[in-house]
């Protein structure tokens, strides 16, 4: 079987002509990419994955299909650890992606150690619709600016600059008041009765606030063992009820995490969202749906960076996060997971220092590339008593995760599973800790008793 390296002169299905000159146009690589030359798209991967010692090579067995060689390394950390392989998989599906490509719609992957012919796995992928093409997009020319249009902008400019300058004041002014330890008086309003008071003064009953009505369980803290470590599943001893954690990423996201919550309440079930800012800010309403249901709720920092962080970054990320879910829905949670489960870089030693736990998982459903037979068969072979399973209900088109989740419950559920959420897990699991550590017992010394013993040395009489 022959693969393609690429030459930029190839177009798919097209030769040169005769009287080609070098001076004709000539496309880019990725252009000829999202024709679906494969020469092109092997040379582009091969671009980005030759520093990971990777080699490419691709070839199209039939229209809208795109098989993939991947050669690996002795020394590739791909072709031993199966989450890097997972890594590596979605790495390339995601550029398959972003060349929106109406040439690619199904993509086969082939891993295989270079310079052998065996075949060690290989993965099928259907990518998602395609966006709006913008590469070619055509600019309009921009039309030279009126003396009216700039006069309006100097005025709006001058505008803004006021109302910037008026704000810091006033920002100053309160933080001054709050310094020097003076507070601004806040109305107040006297409730007057409407019965004048009795004469018997022990009748009297204090006047009591009735506050407004509140969701429970707003704080969603971890025993304090767990504080600052890294959970990936938990461990019940033999004999212990089975039970398993569903947790959704990447949400609140519209019309997807409203038909998780469905299937969630007709199954009366509660599991574990993790919320990235920016989403919880476009969607408040659905964020608060979920805080509502009773459903725990953890941070997944504020943009969804998978790269490595520095600590300013890491600290504005979830500190970001943290204060919009509590000003939404209320919840105050010690519950984080680091986007794509990178444990590198500044934000996973932040957040153990600011007493968060950091929520892995021991079973991922791959919903964010694979179809739904392949969703549910991820989930079922990967369950076990005490794990936690990765889904998403946000980030993009999620159809094939709604489609998956009732029979992946239906499936738990014949085996046995009580579905908790992941503080729920974690309290079992102090609770399991609890009972097999023995409790030392505490040695109490013992004093010897010495009894006198007579002096059996010869006694002198005193002679006369």
């Amino acid at each position: 079987m022959a693969y393609s390296t690429y030459s930029s002169t190839d177009s798919p299905g097209k030769s040169l002509p005769d009287n080609y000159q070098p001076s004709q146009y000539q496309p880019s690589v990725l252009e000829l990419a999202q024709r679906g030359n494969v020469r092109a798209i092997a040379h582009w991967l091969n671009s980005i994955l030759v520093s990971q010692g990777i080699h490419i090579q691709a070839e199209a067995p039939r229209a809208g299909c795109l098989k993939i060689m991947v050669n690996l390394q002795q020394t590739s950390r791909s072709a031993r650890s199966p989450k890097a392989r997972q890594r590596l998989v979605r790495h390339i599906c995601y550029r398959l992606w972003t060349l929106n490509s109406a040439e690619i719609r199904e993509v086969r992957i082939l891993g295989r150690m270079a310079g052998q012919r065996d075949i060690l796995w290989r993965q099928s992928v259907r990518l998602s619709a395609i966006t709006t093409p913008g590469i070619n997009r055509l600019r309009k020319p921009r039309q030279a600016k009126t003396a009216a249009q700039k006069r309006f902008q100097l005025l709006r400019s001058f505008l803004m600059n006021r109302f910037a300058l008026a704000g810091f004041i006033f920002c100053y002014w309160l933080m001054y008041l709050d310094a020097t330890g003076h507070q601004v008086e806040q109305p107040t309003i006297a409730a007057t009765p409407t019965q004048p008071q009795t004469e018997e003064p022990q009748s009297a009953q204090p006047a009591i606030a009735v506050a407004p009505a509140k969701p429970q369980n707003l704080d969603f803290a971890v025993p304090r063992q767990f504080s600052g470590q890294i959970i990936h599943e938990a461990t019940p001893p033999a004999g212990a009820e089975k039970v398993i954690a569903l947790t959704f990423d990447d949400g609140p996201w519209e019309t997807t995490t409203e038909q998780v919550l469905s299937i969630l309440q007709q199954n009366s079930i509660k599991a574990t969202f993790y919320m990235v800012g920016q989403a919880v800010q476009a969607h408040p309403e659905i964020a608060k749906k979920v805080a509502a249901a009773g459903h725990a709720i953890g941070n997944h920092t504020w943009r969804h960076l998978m790269d490595d962080m520095d600590e300013l970054t890491a600290a504005e990320e979830m500190g970001n996060t943290a204060r919009l879910i509590y000003q939404t829905t209320g919840v105050r949670t010690a519950l984080m997971r680091p986007p794509g489960g990178n444990l590198t870089g500044s934000l996973v030693p932040y957040s153990q220092k600011k007493g968060y736990s950091i929520n892995m998982w021991s079973a991922d459903s791959s919903d964010y590339y694979a179809s739904t037979p392949l969703i549910i068969d991820n989930v079922l072979s990967n369950a076990r008593s005490g794990g936690i399973v990765l889904m998403h209900d946000g980030g993009g088109d999620r159809s094939q995760t709604v489609a998956a989740l009732p029979q992946i419950i239906s499936s738990l559920q014949k085996q046995g599973y009580k579905f908790v959420t992941v503080p729920e897990l974690m309290q079992l699991q102090a609770k399991w800790q609890a009972m097999t550590t023995p409790t030392p017992i505490k040695e109490v010394p013992v004093t010897p008793t010495v009894q006198p013993v007579p002096d059996s040395s010869p006694t002198t009489t005193p002679s006369p």
